[in-house]
């Protein structure tokens, strides 16, 4: 594995937990919907989770989906 995708899954999963952090005290969408900070933040870390897929190397992705 290379260090760049080393350092891109590190990321992704930093994001996820704090997807988790973020709305572990969420008790539905509803909720989440009107908690615009929660909301937010979980959303950004979405968008790092997308651009660091983006950012695997096609060696790395290759072997994902075999």
């Amino acid at each position: 594995m290379l260090n760049k995708d080393h350092h891109c899954l590190e990321s992704i999963i930093e994001a996820a937990d704090r997807i988790v952090e973020y709305t572990s005290e969420i008790q539905s969408p509803d909720e989440l919907n009107q908690d615009n900070k929660s909301f937010d933040a979980a959303m950004m870390n979405f968008v790092v989770i997308g651009k660091m897929v983006e950012k695997l190397s096609d060696d790395f992705k290759k072997g994902i989906r075999n």
